[in-house]
């Protein structure tokens, strides 16, 4: 099984050609990008810095991750056009790329190379996702254990 969050490093050329359409942004630490629940707006790459995802609440089954250089944050509900389904928090100063949804879904359009690309990102969330969850609840209100 892959690291936790390694799923969300794009390839070099999914990378290059999201670039092709950001705009570079300062965020300090502290700033929220997006709240779970949240309309989708895009997402952001890592440039420098580091950006924690989580849950709104407190769990243990499925920790806040910190995600550094190279990640992709708020990839699922940008694709899927579903609010998002965790927070991002920016943990240190850091440089980030914005795509709007608009133009990654017009990438992903253009590039059926990119579009499985994308798949294979997702479909690792998935798994990884599912393991998390295989033996109990989120720990969030009255989850229940499923198998």
């Amino acid at each position: 099984m892959a690291t936790r969050g390694s799923n969300l490093i794009p390839s070099p050329e999914l990378k290059a050609e999201l670039e092709q359409q950001a705009t570079l942004v300062f965020k300090p630490k502290g700033t929220i990008l997006f709240r779970r629940g949240e309309d989708v707006s895009g997402i952001f790459l890592i440039h420098s810095g580091r950006v924690s995802l989580a849950l709104d609440c407190d769990t243990t089954l499925y920790p806040a991750r910190i995600l550094g250089p190279g990640a992709i944050v708020g990839l699922p509900a940008t694709v899927s056009g579903n609010p998002y389904s965790l927070t991002a928090k920016v943990v240190d100063d850091s440089e980030l790329a914005f795509v709007p949804r608009d133009a990654v879904l017009e990438c992903l359009q253009n590039s059926p190379l990119l579009c499985f690309q994308v798949m294979d990102m997702l479909s690792g969330e998935i798994s990884d996702i599912r393991s998390a969850f295989k033996n109990g609840s989120t720990g969030c209100g009255k989850g229940r254990s499923r198998t």
